[in-house]
């Protein structure tokens, strides 16, 4: 497809290889990241970085001549796709494939849930709305915002198939469906005539600002806005009131991938907003620029479409530890996308940190009650019986190519049907006693399957 450009700067690349050694996943001796590099460069086969990397952009950071060498990553992963195609498990994450995660949890979702979700998908934007776009994740679990105050300031959208504007898509490699998914982006934008577009995800506001127009030739004339960073402005200003009691939560702040985008762009924001809320901030051993994935990031460079779920956990599991070693009562989040794997790594692994997304500790600060943490248990066991019941789907289907980027309304792959191996599957997690088996078979297999 024309008109992609790729950030990837070969003729500023010097070899020194600190974009391999300084990977807080890889960690690289500094004589074998040089010739990882120059293996990469030339044609990507035999690389241990293809296989290893967890897609945390800290090699752009730590790159001093802004060559971008994760972009090479993506070009040698969008190659490895145009070639194999992408692991059956990965119908998972795609809207327009069956079975996916936002066409199975529609069975999980309670009432008020539906009622939240059902209108913001079909709301149709008018010229002078203010838009919150809700993005693909926060819709796995809508009462982190779903009767919020905070959403009078909007109108919430949830667009599914704009694919959070591609963005675990992009982290993946998939560059040419992400090129279509920003035309499609641009069409709805254009539609709606909307001025001002606040998002939710700042992986979202990465890719509609940076990677859309500068790699994928597709340009918004809509402004975009950072939600945290509409939320520092208002706590600023006062319009969003907080009372004077503070929260007084000693909280490990999660920096996600996306957050290292810019030179860290989005790493002061949520802090702010959770100073003012009255937390304390503890810094983990690995944050900002070498902070380490939730787990999503390891299922990019999948080797084997069976470990991806052990892969996952497993890198999840470090995010834990050095959660837990700074003696904060709670790890928070401000990326939907790391949320619900955070909390299923929680379950599985045993930890007995809270986990918050950043959107309900603002919430907590405002006065408001949250189904903390009882609907979060609830919703994790939902995703794990999701992933355990697509894993099983996928030992019977094959490598796909994403062909189509909009669902089809009058036969969805967003409406549930005919999942009673599924059903089966919840009611057997509902159990407390299974739930500890089964974390405790997962916890047992994970070092025999995991590629990491």
């Amino acid at each position: 497809m024309t008109g992609r450009q790729s950030s990837w700067h070969e003729d500023r690349c010097t070899y020194c290889g600190l974009c391999f050694h300084l990977c807080p996943v890889l960690e690289m001796p500094l004589v074998e990241a040089q010739e990882e590099i120059r293996r990469l460069c030339r044609s990507g086969g035999g690389s241990v970085v293809l296989e290893k990397c967890n897609s945390c952009m800290s090699c752009n950071l730590f790159c001093p001549e802004g060559a971008n060498p994760y972009n090479l990553v993506l070009e040698r992963w969008n190659e490895l796709y145009l070639k194999r195609g992408a692991p059956p498990l990965y119908r998972f994450v795609c809207p327009t494939e069956e079975p996916n995660i936002w066409q199975l949890i529609n069975l999980f979702l309670s009432p008020e849930e539906r009622r939240w979700v059902d209108a913001w998908m079909d709301y149709t934007p008018g010229e002078n709305d203010t838009i919150l776009l809700i993005g693909n994740y926060t819709h796995l679990f809508p009462f982190i915002i779903g009767g919020s105050s905070l959403l009078k300031h909007f109108k919430p959208v949830d667009p599914i198939d704009q694919w959070e504007g591609g963005a675990y898509l992009y982290q993946g490699g998939y560059l040419d469906v992400v090129q279509r998914i920003a035309r499609r982006t641009r069409d709805d934008f254009t539609r709606w005539n909307v001025r001002d577009i606040v998002i939710l995800t700042d992986a979202v506001h990465y890719l509609l600002t940076e990677v859309h127009p500068r790699e994928m030739g597709v340009s918004h004339e809509a402004r975009c806005i950072s939600f945290h960073r509409w939320a520092a402005e208002k706590i600023e200003t006062g319009e969003l009131a907080l009372p004077a009691a503070p929260l007084g939560i000693s909280v490990a702040v999660h920096d996600n991938c996306y957050s290292k985008v810019l030179g860290g762009a989005y790493w002061d924001d949520p802090r702010c907003i959770l100073e003012k809320c009255g937390c304390n901030v503890v810094e983990m051993k690995h944050n900002r620029a070498d902070s380490l994935c939730c787990g999503f990031g390891a299922g990019a460079s999948w080797v084997r479409n069976m470990s991806i779920p052990f892969d996952i956990i497993r890198e999840g599991v470090k995010k834990f530890r050095e959660a837990e070693e700074t003696g904060a009562g709670a790890m928070v989040s401000y990326c939907s996308g790391c949320i619900y794997l955070l909390w299923a790594t929680r379950e599985l692994m045993g930890s007995s940190i809270d986990v918050y997304h950043s959107v309900e500790i603002l919430r907590m600060a405002m006065g408001e009650k949250i189904p903390y943490p009882q609907a979060h248990i609830e919703r994790a066991w939902d995703v794990i019986a999701i992933i355990t019941y697509q894993l099983l789907c996928s030992l019977f289907q094959r490598n796909f190519f994403i062909s189509s980027i909009t669902y089809d309304t009058e036969r969805s792959t967003f409406i549930p049907r005919g999942r009673g191996l599924l059903g089966l599957i919840r009611r057997a997690l509902g159990i407390p006693l299974v739930r500890r088996v089964y974390a405790g078979i997962f916890r047992t297999l994970m070092p025999f399957i995991t590629t990491r």
